[in-house]
Order: C-alpha cells, then structure tokens, then sequence
C-alpha cells in the first residue's frame, strides 16, 4: 500500500469576505544588506516564493547613508509622501513614484535652509513653484522656460517676489545703491 504524501498546499482563510493568504506573514524587523544597506521597518515574507519584501512603514539608510522614511509596497514606494534625508543634509519631503522619481507634490529643502516647494514631474519642478530663502522670503515663479535657443534641454525659472517687502524695495529708490563714491580724496 502505498502512503499519500501530503503537498503543500496554500492556506487561505476567508474573513469577513477577504480572502488572506496565510504564506504571506507581516512582520517588523532589522536587515543590513551585503552592501551595507539597512533596512528597519515592516516587511512581508511570501513562503510560495520565498521572497522578503519591504512592506508598509520603515526605514532604508543606504551604505552612503541617505536615509528613505516612509511606506513601502512591495519593496517600492507606492506613490505615497516619504523623507528623504541625503548625505549632504539636503532634503526632500513629498511624493516619490515606485522608481524613486520626484513625481507630485514635494519640497525639496537645502542644507543652507532655502526650499522649493512644488508639484515635481521627472525630478524637476514643473508647477506651482516657490522657492523660500533661509530666512523664509518667499519667491514665486512667474515664468517657466524649456525652449531657449540652444539650450532647449536646460529649463529656466524666472521668480517673483512674493513677500511685500521685497516688492517694496524693487519699487523704492532709497534701496537703490547709489552710482556715487563713499571714497574721500
């Protein structure tokens, strides 16, 4: 008589009409990867195909030490606002698409302090642009260029002040430097 070998078979459990795979296990833990990589949040282990994934809240710091903080989906950012802190104290807040490109609305912030906020498409601010200096003086775009001569690859932003004191001062002329000189014969 021959014995019956049972197989592995995927479990899955109907709750409240959803259906959950039971090879698929949340959990939350830490990973260093062979390159140095680090990776602290939630992940997913699906134990049909024996893959380990990012999943839901974490934190990546990569082997240069950017470090990526916000929701992951199946190992990539599903279009969702995430932080993200490089290297040189640069910044970005806002939302990422699942290649890691800046796509929808973002603020990019330098290490001096100064900010562009805006609505990004392909890494680049495409819309609703304002850039703040360090001291939080705001500029507001007044015309975006793509197409100048040769340089059609390159885009151009012209900003407007956007702060009364600054528009005050442009319209002033005791602001004005004077063309006279301080110097004594």
């Amino acid at each position: 008589m021959k014995r019956q070998v049972e197989k592995d078979v995927c479990k899955i459990t109907k709750i409240d009409d959803t259906v959950v795979n039971q090879n698929v296990q949340p959990k939350a833990g830490k990973f260093t990867f062979w390159n140095g990589d680090v990776y602290v949040g939630e992940y997913e282990i699906n134990y049909d195909t024996y893959l380990l994934v990012k999943q839901g809240k974490g934190t990546y710091v990569t082997d240069n030490f950017d470090v990526y903080h916000g929701e992951w989906n199946d190992d990539t950012f599903p279009s969702s606002d995430i932080h993200i802190k490089y290297n040189n104290d640069a910044q970005y807040r806002g939302r990422i698409d699942s290649n890691g490109v800046m796509n929808g609305l973002g603020t990019y912030i330098f290490p001096d302090g100064s900010s562009i906020e805006a609505i990004w498409r392909d890494n680049q601010p495409f819309t609703n642009i304002i850039y703040r200096e360090p001291l939080g003086f705001a500029w507001m775009v007044e015309d975006v260029s793509t197409d100048v001569g040769s340089f059609s690859l390159n885009q151009f932003i012209t900003f407007s002040a956007g702060n009364h004191f600054w528009n005050d001062m442009m319209f002033d002329d005791s602001t004005m430097p004077s063309s006279k000189s301080y110097r004594s014969n």
